[in-house]
């Protein structure tokens, strides 16, 4: 059986299941879990599913490689792993370009697609927020609400409207497709990704900013912190 990059897919049960990352080294050829350095945001929690099935940004797995795709017309990159047995734990060092990331396996369990990751109740009852509706335009992407900087207002993001309707229903327009999704007061609920994400709107200097999670692949897949979009009202 093929996976992604031609390659052929060799079972290998010891790396199925969940994996949970305890840091790094800059040492890309480390097997050694003495003097790490602090977990990097990376990678927070990784997954290996059954006969090398792909999720998220991993393109699948072979015995000894694991495929990860950034997306849009990057390459698909192969790195190897190595898994050893220290005192009585397994710990996987997979070795990226530049530096090897340590994982401890947390569980054995065979995870699939369906069941894979964080999801939220999307099933909030419907309660109206006035100040909301019509049209919000991206105006920046940033690890948390208070780093946006008005002064740093970007362009060409890859969500770029929101436009929230009286019903709760919802339009997310991204750069390649467009959701329809629904809200309610506080919460954007994808339901695609079943994500209930947290939006306020502020006021900065006399203009109205609402302040959105960014629940995708680093919060359903990655066990990470959402990052925040952040969206200027359309006139």
């Amino acid at each position: 059986m093929k996976i992604a990059n031609g390659l052929e897919f060799i079972n290998d049960e010891d790396v199925i299941g969940k994996w949970e990352n305890i840091g790094w080294t800059e040492n890309s050829a480390t097997v050694s879990i003495n003097d790490l350095n602090d977990v990097s945001g990376e990678f927070h929690i990784l997954f290996f599913l059954p006969n090398g099935e792909p999720y998220w940004i991993f393109e699948g797995w072979t015995k000894g490689v694991l495929l990860i795709h950034y997306g849009g017309d990057d390459p698909i990159l192969s790195y190897n792993y190595e898994i050893s047995l220290i005192s009585g734990k397994h710990y996987l060092f997979l070795h990226l370009e530049n530096k090897t990331e340590v994982f401890i396996k947390r569980d054995n369990i065979r995870y699939n697609k369906e069941t894979l990751g964080r999801h939220d109740d999307i099933n909030k009852p419907f309660i109206s927020d006035n100040n909301v509706f019509g049209k919000w335009r991206s105006v920046a992407f940033v690890g948390k609400a208070e780093d946006f900087n008005e002064d740093d207002i970007c362009q060409n993001l890859y969500l770029k409207f929101l436009e929230f309707f009286p019903d709760g229903s919802l339009i997310q327009s991204y750069m390649d497709t467009t959701w329809q999704d629904k809200w309610t007061k506080g919460y954007i609920m994808s339901i695609h990704r079943t994500t209930a994400a947290e939006y306020y709107i502020e006021k900065i200097n006399g203009t109205e900013y609402l302040f959105m999670e960014w629940k995708k692949g680093n919060y359903i897949y990655g066990g990470m912190k959402p990052d925040y979009y952040v969206f200027k009202r359309e006139k």
